[in-house]
């Protein structure tokens, strides 16, 4: 199966080194919040806005991303998404502030979303689709400790700044991606500001009662403006694909789960008296753990059956979800639900992306992977803020 127009397969060993930095610097900040927040002088509450940004900059940069790889190539858009995570990182490094702090996580997380859609796009099997969601949940459960060592040992500047490894891939990548596919679609602004609009005012509902307001009053423009314009932002063939709408609800909800658990777990278990070197040995066994086994279904989901890996990774992601309530029976026990929220995510992810994709049209598989990248990074976004609200 190709996923998308006019994308080479390039050698797999590339595939996780674009995703795993980028799901590293998404974590990174976990255990190291209370540092953060010390230095800078905010409250728990506000300084988890340093998760929430790196979640606004990948709902922003990955569907745009997909739109870019439709109508300037996959190496354009890895050029696009290097510079912005090249000036993130700069920001980052040097931010003497809690807002530039914020506006940084925004930019590098526009770039590594970038990064993130132009591998998927690459992949083009379940097995290779595999190696960059199972890249991306490594790159996460090394995240936390590594952010920890990292601040430990230098700052936790330098910690929010890792995600600039991935930068190392674009010399040897730039030159084996294609640029843009004849007859590329102007890209379409008001679709995307619309769209993007929407998003935004989502995922900032939680925080901001206006937020909703936005959101509702963006849903009819939107609406009209997809049926004007059925090439658009938002092509017409994905909002009536069924199967497409159906993986892209299912990653949200898996994905919501397993952030949420990835923040909420070492609160508890701070709770209950772990120092944070004992919490971060915990997290990362479990999660390289779960996103080791991810390859074993994402290789073989043919040979098991597509709806029997979908099904058994929503019960797992419910089951991760109830053990992560049990804290109070075996702290243990909401760990366990944080490497099996992990391999359901994982899992699920790539399975999700070739069962949701594989009837669409070529042209529209760019925008289509985009699309359902954001609905995972929207994921990111929500469970870091339902974690928060109940700190």
């Amino acid at each position: 199966m190709t996923v998308a127009v006019g994308v080479r397969p390039v050698a797999a060993g590339w595939l996780p080194l674009l995703s795993a930095p980028v799901a590293m610097a998404n974590n990174a900040p976990g255990l190291v919040l209370g540092e953060m927040g010390g230095a800078l002088g905010t409250a728990p509450a506000t300084t988890a806005w340093v998760v929430t940004a790196f979640g606004l900059g990948l709902a922003v940069g990955t569907p745009v991303a997909g739109h870019l790889i439709r109508g300037r190539g996959a190496r354009a858009a890895l050029l696009v998404s290097a510079g912005f995570m090249l000036v993130g990182t700069l920001l980052l490094v040097a931010a003497p502030s809690f807002g530039l702090v914020v506006a940084g996580r925004v930019v590098q997380a526009v770039g590594g979303s970038g990064m993130m859609v132009v591998a998927i796009n690459a992949a083009g099997t379940a097995a290779r689709a595999g190696l960059v969601t199972a890249g991306a949940g490594v790159g996460g459960a090394l995240g936390p400790i590594v952010g920890l060592a990292v601040t430990s040992a230098m700052s936790w500047h330098v910690a929010l700044a890792l995600g600039a490894v991935t930068l190392a891939t674009v010399p040897f990548l730039v030159s084996r991606l294609p640029d843009a596919a004849p007859g590329a679609t102007r890209f379409d602004f008001v679709g995307a500001g619309l769209f993007l609009g929407l998003v935004l005012a989502l995922v900032l509902s939680t925080r901001f009662d206006a937020a909703v307001v936005v959101a509702v009053a963006t849903v009819v423009p939107l609406v009209l403006w997809v049926r004007a314009r059925p090439e658009g932002f938002v092509p017409v063939a994905l909002v009536r694909s069924r199967p497409y709408l159906v993986a892209c609800g299912l990653i949200l909800a898996l994905a919501t789960g397993y952030f949420f658990l990835l923040y909420r777990v070492p609160a508890l278990l701070r709770a209950a008296g772990w120092d944070a070197g004992h919490i971060g040995l915990a997290q990362l066994v479990l999660l390289l753990a779960g996103s080791a086994l991810s390859l074993v279904f994402a290789s073989n989901f043919d040979r098991f059956g597509r709806r029997v890996v979908v099904v058994g990774m929503v019960v797992l992601g419910a089951i991760a979800q109830l053990l992560g309530l049990l804290v109070g029976v075996n702290p243990l026990l909401p760990v366990l639900g944080l490497g099996i929220a992990v391999l359901a995510m994982v899992s699920a992810q790539a399975v999700l992306m070739i069962t949701g994709t594989e009837h669409l049209t070529q042209a529209h598989r760019p925008v289509a992977v985009g699309l359902y990248s954001l609905f995972f990074q929207l994921g990111g976004a929500f469970g870091p803020m339902f974690a928060a609200l109940l700190t």
